[in-house]
């Protein structure tokens, strides 16, 4: 029986833009104990979809026709007090960043407390007993302690969890799920899919689960609807959008994923990077522990573990954003010093990073030919010729030379990651960092930014040190793997080496995380020694 039934619905943009509707047309069904995945590239409304469905789209949209039907009610025809009464009740919805929807200030069990208060008659004890029953359902030791504790207190993975807890508190009958498991590692996306498949298991809650993540599709999906630009191109079981796609999007889509495969390292060049007994402390937990390496030029590093392992806070002391504790950071053979000495802006030029955050990592009031053109002023260009730097980069990264006059608004997230990495060019620098650049990014896009990124190490001759926590994407850009965990590199080696024939059982356990590995995938981990 649906649970969920949509029936030719279209959402308006507002006039002036590339096309006229954000949805258009739209029509699906949802059964209880059913997990349908939406999936679809940045802006095909996606996420659009799931607003309209809670009754809380945005000011400058507007539902142009069709009908949203919660089994028997018409969800399109309720005012905004009955729906208020729906939300978080009937209909709830899992975010995409759990710490930006909790809030900061209030601890996290009187944050689930509060959908009780709103939508139940349940006396304080009864509240405060159903709080402790959902988080453990969430597999949270210590339910009473986690529910004192304020968001930042708790990881990306647990604070994910409490935000499934406040989603489920009422029992709703449908879940909507907007890319909850983009941010996480490999091994709490495991874990959170889990929890997913439990809710098809109890048979209560139809789930609606949005991403652009195939692997994950393959783990957990009942149906599957792909969207392109608003439309719903191609709807069917899992297995037959999977194993035999009829629309040439879908096939885009899944040929775009990235395989477990290690890429052939390159030959041996000069050293360029080398780090050495680098460690930091933050109050008593040592974030990063006696951390070496070397990376050559012109090769690709990547640095892969858990949210925590350290990976970021060791980007940070490479690059002497934070100051290391002890150890040692050498560039060309030259000590790195600190950024309070004249002579680390030589340095500072040679390493540049580019950030996770597409949409945090720009000026949002600044043109983005000015951003460019500044930093090549940074880097020695006089202010004349600083322009035709940044139109050249703008062209190499593959943006319209009308793109220096805009500013970040007018981009997409792909856009501003290659905006971000001509910026981090200006300088012309000898080393990249790019922290977890991808990880924003759907499947099409991050194809794309990987073949620049290789594209610009192959004609700049760059060495890129590669932060990520999936060792799908590490295995194709990466000459050398080094895994992370609390604060050390447990093992190191060529990508073959690390997916091929781990030694650790920690880098064993993050690749049997890795969302949908294919059959074949599986018997390559699988032939891998154990120590």
């Amino acid at each position: 029986m649906s649970v969920l039934t949509i029936s030719n619905l279209s959402i308006g943009l507002p006039p002036g833009g590339d096309r006229q509707f954000a949805v258009e047309n739209v029509s699906l069904t949802l059964d209880r104990g059913q997990i349908l995945c939406v999936v679809g590239a940045s802006g095909s409304g996606k996420s659009v979809l799931a607003a309209a469905i809670m009754g809380d789209l945005p000011r400058r949209l507007a539902r142009a026709g069709g009908t949203i039907w919660l089994g028997d009610r018409n969800l399109s025809a309720l005012t905004e007090a009955a729906l208020r009464c729906i939300r978080g009740n009937r209909i709830a919805m899992i975010p995409q960043e759990p710490l930006a929807a909790l809030n900061p200030s209030i601890r996290v069990g009187r944050q689930i407390e509060e959908v009780l208060l709103l939508h139940s008659r349940l006396s304080k004890p009864e509240r405060a007993a159903r709080v402790c029953q959902l988080i453990a359902s969430m597999h949270l030791e210590d339910p009473s302690r986690i529910a004192a504790r304020y968001p930042h207190q708790l990881s990306g993975g647990q604070c994910q969890r409490i935000a499934i807890a406040m989603a489920l508190a009422m029992h709703p009958d449908v879940l909507i799920a907007d890319e909850p498991t983009t941010a996480l590692d490999v091994t709490t996306q495991a874990q959170i899919l889990d929890l997913v498949r439990n809710l098809r298991g109890r048979g209560d809650h139809g789930v609606l689960f949005i991403t652009h993540d195939f692997g994950i599709v393959r783990e957990i999906a009942d149906r599957v609807a792909v969207m392109e630009a608003g439309r719903i191109v191609e709807i069917g079981s899992a297995a037959d959008i999977l194993e035999r796609p009829a629309h040439p999007h879908t096939r885009a889509l899944l040929g775009a994923v990235t395989r477990l495969a290690p890429k052939s390292p390159q030959a041996p060049t000069a050293e360029i990077l080398r780090v050495a007994g680098l460690s930091k402390t933050y109050g008593t937990t040592r974030v990063v522990d006696d951390v070496g390496l070397t990376l050559q030029r012109g090769a690709v590093l990547a640095v892969v573990g858990e949210s925590g392992s350290g990976k970021t806070t060791l980007a940070r002391l490479i690059m002497r954003i934070t100051e290391p504790d002890t150890g040692s950071i050498t560039i060309a053979g030259e000590d790195f010093p600190a950024p309070r000495r004249r002579a680390s802006r030589h340095h500072r030029r040679a390493i540049q990073m580019i950030f996770q955050d597409p949409y945090g990592a720009l000026n949002p009031r600044r043109r983005v030919g000015a951003v460019i053109a500044r930093a090549a002023v940074l880097a020695g260009t006089p202010r004349g010729a600083a322009r035709q730097r940044a139109l050249g980069l703008l062209e190499m990264v593959g943006l319209p030379a009308a793109a220096y006059r805009r500013k970040p608004a007018a981009f997409s997230g792909g856009q501003r990651q290659r905006i971000g990495i001509a910026r981090a060019l200006a300088l012309e620098p000898q080393i990249l960092i790019a922290d977890e650049c991808i990880a924003a990014l759907d499947v099409l896009i991050q194809q794309q930014v990987l073949g620049l990124l290789a594209e610009l190490q192959t004609r700049l001759g760059i060495a890129i040190v590669f932060i990520t926590h999936d060792l799908r994407t590490a295995g194709a850009i990466a000459d050398t793997i080094a895994v992370m965990h609390r604060g050390r590199i447990v093992e190191i080696g060529t990508a073959a080496e690390i997916l091929g024939s781990p030694c650790e059982p920690y880098t064993r356990a993050l690749i049997a995380a890795i969302p949908g590995r294919s059959a074949a995938e599986i018997a390559q981990t699988a032939a891998a020694p154990t120590p």
